[in-house]
């Protein structure tokens, strides 16, 4: 969870499965103005009996209601073979849970169109996670 004195909230899941530990979150910080949720559903048999081991698309859109988010940003769900859901889970998930409204996917580049690490432009003070532009 990042927060500070008139700053926007941003709750970031990382490697989490656990919709426990969203409403623990959400009971102390919520409601929060920016949710960036892992997502794909990846599972691997070897690890946690074959549990996820981050969100699917459908806990994705439930974390992002249990924590009254106004924009929910996933990431972590397309670049790799082993995630098994995607952009259109995503979509109907957000949707079947009448939070589409609230569901950014932004606009991502291919990966041969990414700036190299010494070519991004410093964005410092433009970067905000609590307002749409």
């Amino acid at each position: 969870m990042l927060t500070g004195e008139g700053l926007p909230t941003v709750y970031i899941s990382g490697d989490n499965a656990s919709l426990d530990a969203v409403r623990q979150i959400a009971e102390r910080f919520g409601p929060v103005d920016t949710a960036i949720l892992f997502a794909g559903a990846p599972r691997f048999p070897m690890l946690f009996d074959g549990a996820l081991i981050v969100l699917d698309s459908a806990q994705a859109a439930e974390a992002a209601g249990i924590l009254g988010a106004r924009r929910a940003i996933p990431v972590h769900y397309d670049s790799w073979a082993h995630f098994t859901e995607g952009r259109d889970d995503l979509v109907t998930a957000f949707t079947a849970a009448g939070l589409a409204d609230r569901l950014d996917l932004g606009d991502r580049l291919a990966p041969h169109d990414r700036l190299a690490p010494n070519d991004r432009p410093d964005l410092g003070d433009r970067l905000d996670l609590g307002e749409r532009r």
